[in-house]
């Protein structure tokens, strides 16, 4: 095994399999094209041959079957039927799970056996049907070679012929059938190729009926015709004369090594290609680099400040010009180590229109899917990491969301219904929508089953706002679905999916309207890498605060406190939000309040907000963002640390953690 390539290898097949799921559902929605085919056959010959350079046998073995059938196809020998669709689909999932075995080094592979025989199967029962017509037959691309050939052979005065040969399903030994056929015409002119190749002919798994010939010889277009009409076991037979000008037309369309000889002399004079592959380790190490120098930016700025308290003269002029000149380097390097790191979210949404058909015929709804904002960028690792809560909010919206289109057209809706999915940027910022327009999220449901769960006493049901119901669906252990579907549910749930986010430093907030559909909008920050966060005083200590996680900041009077349960509180444009003291949160001695008013950050997601009391309000800084490592570990309400101006270190708090305490 070539392991030193196999990540190469794994990154083309992925690449391959998510074009091949796009092309075929582009089949079946646009119907046959002959650049969709061409495209679909590309990527499986594609992949036959590099898993065999790989020496992945069960790979090779089932994008050879493909290949053979889309060559059917790309003939005109075959017509796309929905059948020969789902076996395609069917192929391709097959393809994913022994995609899954070579991540995992799984010795124990997947059985593709069922699959070939689909495969092969369809073929035969194909012919029998009669979809196989001779006079639909095209003629293949030729290469360098044997259109010299044709040039020699015309030269000469001899005619050439395309020559298509079936013979009966009975013959038992097709190869010899073949061999005699190209025998008895090589005795009357010359056969200057056969497709597929004569030698290969009878072979274990090149076994096939039909068969092409080019021939150069001297006799007219019946008399080849009814020759091999009655040689024995043939069923039909086609000949057509090449013409010299068909001859200069095949010439123009010669294909060398997969690469059109016209395309590549265009190529040629072009220069070479701009992109190359990257590990994305060294784009991490290169990241941490910049974070570094983030860092003594600031410590630089910090000397700066300082030195001209003191002095007044040239020096600190100049540091203060070189200090400017490093933060415009510094940005500048910054911005383009981000944006080797960006990727286009098409990446993570062109899995959805597959997902949306599977689900629509095994749910027997309809369902218009519209995608925006393909062209969004995102950092690769948030790609990554938002994939499994998008896909979930996606399950859970054609499953109990749209209803069904009986259901739909009873409420005076189209029976269709509509998913839109679509990203944007928003104030440094990447923003996911998920809606459909379905059913709607039902308020007073949601209060009764989680009173009915225990999730919520009878007293919170009753000072719950239709709002606060519904954000019901993010706590632990909460459902209103009659029975488990494996669809959306798949052992996860929804407090899940927003525990991921929040994990993320995002946040996701629901809009709906009952009997018109539903929103969720999930906000995410462009990188995990570097971020701005508001630094705070705590005692003598500074604590740094993700600017994402921050609605508002407001400085009150201390009579202005309210007491509700022995819980603090202020009342905020009608909102009852409760206070956290951070030193009791983190068992810090609380400073000596000596002035009349307090500073609240104002935190946390849209059903649920905290109001943060701290000491004093610093400013606004980037912030590289530290591990706190192994040795410490997880600390709730700690994301991470970093290092400020002074060289001290600064923890980051985790808005998510400080929250989930408080509940």
């Amino acid at each position: 095994m070539l392991s030193e390539y196999k990540e190469v290898f794994l990154e083309e097949l992925e690449e391959q399999l998510q074009l091949m799921d796009e092309v075929i559902l582009q089949l079946e929605q646009e119907g046959e094209s002959e650049q969709v085919v061409q495209s679909l056959f590309r990527a499986a010959h594609t992949l036959k041959g590099s898993s065999a350079a790989m020496g992945y046998e069960e790979l090779k073995l089932l994008t050879h079957e493909m290949e053979h059938l889309l060559d059917q196809v790309r003939s005109k020998v075959m017509k796309v039927t929905v059948s020969l669709i789902d076996l395609l689909f069917q192929s391709i999932d097959c393809l994913k799970e022994l995609q899954k075995d070579i991540i995992r080094d799984d010795e124990t592979v997947t059985d593709i056996s069922g699959c070939v025989r689909d495969l092969q199967a369809y073929k035969q029962s194909s012919e029998e049907r009669g979809e196989l017509k001779l006079d639909d037959w095209s003629k293949p691309t030729l290469n360098m070679d044997t259109t010299l050939k044709i040039h020699e052979a015309q030269d000469h005065g001899l005619k050439v012929f395309w020559i298509a040969v079936r013979i009966s399903r009975e013959c038992v030994i097709t190869g010899a059938r073949f061999y005699l056929i190209h025998s008895k015409l090589c005795e009357w002119g010359n056969v200057l190729y056969s497709l597929p190749d004569i030698d290969g002919i009878g072979e274990e798994g090149n076994e096939t009926f039909e068969i092409q010939f080019l021939y150069a010889g001297m006799q007219s277009s019946q008399e080849l015709q009814d020759f091999v009409a009655t040689l024995s076991e043939v069923d039909g037979v086609e000949v057509e004369f090449l013409s010299t000008e068909m001859a200069v037309s095949v010439d123009k369309k010669i294909e060398m090594q997969g690469i059109n000889v016209n395309e590549d002399q265009a190529y040629r004079g072009k220069s070479k290609t701009q992109t190359i592959r990257v590990n994305v380790e060294r784009l991490d190490h290169l990241m941490n680099l910049v974070g570094e120098l983030v860092i003594d930016h600031t410590r630089i700025n910090q000397v700066e400040r300082t030195q001209r308290r003191i002095f007044t003269d040239e020096s600190v002029d100049e540091l203060g010009q070189i200090s400017d000149h490093l933060s415009r380097i510094i940005a500048d390097l910054q911005e383009s180590v981000m944006k080797t790191r960006m990727l286009p979210i098409e990446q993570l949404f062109n899995r959805v229109p597959r997902m949306i058909r599977d689900l629509s015929r095994d749910l027997g709804k309809d369902i218009e899917l519209v995608i925006e904002g393909k062209e969004t960028e995102l950092d690769r690792t948030l790609i990554e990491e938002i994939a499994d809560p998008l896909i979930h909010l996606i399950r859970n919206a054609v499953d109990h969301g749209i209803e069904r289109p009986e259901q739909r057209e009873q409420s005076g809706k189209d029976r269709k219904g509509t998913l839109q999915i679509k990203a944007a940027h928003e104030d440094n910022q990447v923003v996911i929508y998920v809606e459909d327009d379905g059913a709607g999220i039902d308020a007073e449901r949601m209060r009764s089953s989680a009173l009915s769960k225990g999730i919520i006493s009878p007293e919170e049901a009753g000072l719950l706002s239709d709002r606060e119901a519904i954000h019901l669906i993010f706590r632990p252990g909460f459902s209103t679905a009659s029975k488990v579907s494996d669809i959306s549910g798949r052992g996860v749930g929804m407090d899940i999916v927003r525990s991921h986010i929040e994990n993320l430093n995002g946040l996701i907030d629901i809009e709906t309207e009952l009997g018109q559909g539903t929103c969720f909008k999930i906000k995410l920050p462009l990188t995990l890498a570097i971020i701005i966060g508001l630094l705070v005083k705590l005692n003598d200590q500074t604590f740094i605060i993700p600017m994402s996680n921050i609605a508002e900041i407001v400085r009150i009077r201390n009579n202005e406190i309210e007491t509700v349960r022995g819980q603090s509180v202020i009342l905020l444009r009608n909102q009852i939000i409760p206070i956290v003291w951070l030193q009791d949160h983190f068992k810090m001695p609380r400073g000596e309040q000596k002035k009349d008013h307090i500073q609240l950050v104002i935190v946390g997601s849209a059903e649920k907000r905290l109001a943060l009391a701290v000491d004093e309000l610093i400013g606004n800084q980037e912030i590289v963002i530290k591990s706190l490592g192994s040795y410490v570990g997880k600390v709730e309400g700690i994301a991470g640390s970093t290092i400020l101006g002074d060289g001290k270190v600064a923890l980051i708090l985790e808005v998510s953690g400080i929250i989930n305490h408080q509940r």
